[in-house]
């Protein structure tokens, strides 16, 4: 194995040059002395002296020449092998080391062909879980900002860019307070940073759009150093619009309940405790207590409505049925029902309607709920209206009235449960404060859209247009 090591080969290549130069000057030297002594007249050591160094040198140059040749020789695999390594490291693993010697450098090539083969699958490897990460980053929903120990942001997926309106973030450059300005959310960055300790708070942003995000705030450690902080934020904002909506609505239906249940208590106790009553004091309290015993029930059946349509449980599925039968069946009880209140109701319903996708019970709650909401509020001699009219792929229905109409600033709010432009009147009519709310929702079932236009004691207009089929049918 030594005999077939470069350092020996080299070695023994310049120990050779070396006895190669030596003997030569040596030559050299013997016949420059025996010269001297043949012809001692004709000689001076001056001369003899140029004529040896001379010949030194041409044997310097002679040596170095030929052991330059001989050292590029034994080097040129080596040169090679680190031109290899120099591409392993530079990301090509292409070329291969192609070495025939069976020596040590021969066993270095092999060595170095291993090593790049299994950097090529580590590499791949170390891509692929990248690869993977930057993918999962992509597509998470929550906001996820990694920041080092100095607040820089070393890490921000796209959710965040978007809850946070970012266009352009420089990473390992750009700081979070400066992207992100919230006095709270900085304060604490820093306690987690200087305690390590993770902690999950809220924080409200103003733009774009005012937003309440759930923060959680973690050290990010590796080896148990300290290397930043994780951020991950999540939108909160919808979460708790319904939590206020369901507390709304407990203490909105408390108060509905409690209302009627009161009244019918004092009449049947004033029934129970006198019994000089008249005859005709009983029987109005009885038509009291009747009254708000079928408030009771309205209520009960629109809050069972309610939560069944937000449920989606319906028993009977869309189907494509035609409407009309159901339209004229309706619009007659309200026409005896208008006559009784001195009210007019103009109708224009077209002698064909296309089928529509629809289901009965629900179409029916959707005209008598708005067209039990135009009679009540619109006087004696009022006009009551219902048009119906196919629209390219839709058909469009309009529930018009003269009535009291309803103020511009409580339009948007109307649809809300137990919302009441006036609670004292809708009280007084029976009303239940969820009607709109069921109509809303059955459109939305429908995926059609409602709009609404009112002007005080002028009338009020619905509109509401739903598509002949839903898209899930549609080619």
């Amino acid at each position: 194995m030594l005999k077939n090591s470069l350092f020996w080969k080299i070695f023994i290549s310049y120990a050779g040059l070396l006895c190669f130069c030596l003997a030569l000057t040596g030559y050299f030297i013997s016949k420059i002395i025996q010269g001297y002594y043949l012809d001692p007249l004709t000689r001076t050591m001056e001369s003899d002296m140029k004529t040896v160094i001379g010949y030194l040198l041409l044997a310097l140059a002679i040596t170095l020449a030929i052991g330059f040749v001989l050292i590029r020789a034994s080097t040129f695999s080596l040169v090679k092998i680190t031109q290899i390594a120099k591409n392993f490291a530079r990301g090509n693993f292409a070329r291969k080391a192609e070495i025939s010697s069976s020596g040590e450098m021969g066993a270095l090539a092999n060595a170095i062909n291993v090593m790049g083969v299994e950097l090529q699958s580590r590499m791949q490897v170390i891509l692929d879980d990248k690869n993977k990460l930057n993918a999962i980053m992509a597509n998470m929903n929550d906001a996820v900002i990694v920041t080092d120990l100095q607040e820089r942001i070393m890490l921000i997926n796209n959710a965040a860019k978007m809850m946070f309106d970012l266009s352009a973030v420089v990473l390992n450059r750009d700081c979070l307070w400066e992207k992100i300005r919230n006095e709270k959310l900085h304060n604490l960055v820093k306690e987690t940073i200087k305690t390590q300790t993770a902690r999950t708070s809220e924080i409200e942003i103003p733009a774009p759009g005012k937003k309440l995000l759930q923060i959680h705030l973690s050290p990010l450690q590796v080896e148990k150093n300290s290397q930043g902080v994780l951020l991950v934020f999540h939108d909160i904002t919808e979460l708790r619009k319904l939590e206020n909506v369901r507390r709304d609505f407990v203490a909105n239906v408390s108060h509905e309940l409690r209302t009627p249940l009161a009244s019918i208590k004092g009449y049947v106790e004033t029934l129970l405790e006198n019994d000089s009553l008249r005859q005709e004091d009983i029987q109005e309290f009885l038509r009291v207590i009747m009254k708000h015993s079928q408030r009771l029930d309205n209520l009960i059946k629109d809050i069972l409505e309610l939560s069944r349509l937000d449920s989606h449980d319906l028993k009977t599925e869309l189907t494509l049925m035609d409407v009309l039968p159901c339209i004229e069946n309706i619009s007659a009880q309200y026409q005896e029902l208008c006559v009784r209140k001195n009210q007019t109701i103009d109708l224009d319903i077209p002698h064909q309607i296309p089928l529509i996708e629809t289901n009965e019970y629900l179409f029916r709650q959707l005209l008598t709920n708005l067209l039990d909401n135009a009679v009540k509020y619109t006087t004696s001699g009022g006009k009551i209206g219902l048009k119906v009219e196919p629209v390219s792929t839709s058909i469009r229905f309009e529930i018009s009235d003269t009535g009291i109409g309803i103020p511009q600033e409580h339009i948007p709010r109307i649809f809300e449960r137990f919302y009441r432009v006036d609670p004292a009147r809708s009280r007084e009519m029976g009303g239940t404060g969820l009607g709109l709310s069921i109509v809303k929702h059955i459109v939305l079932l429908h995926h059609g859209h409602i709009q609404v236009e009112s002007t005080v004691n002028a009338g009020t207009t619905f509109s509401i247009t739903i598509p002949l089929q839903q898209a899930r049918h549609m080619a």
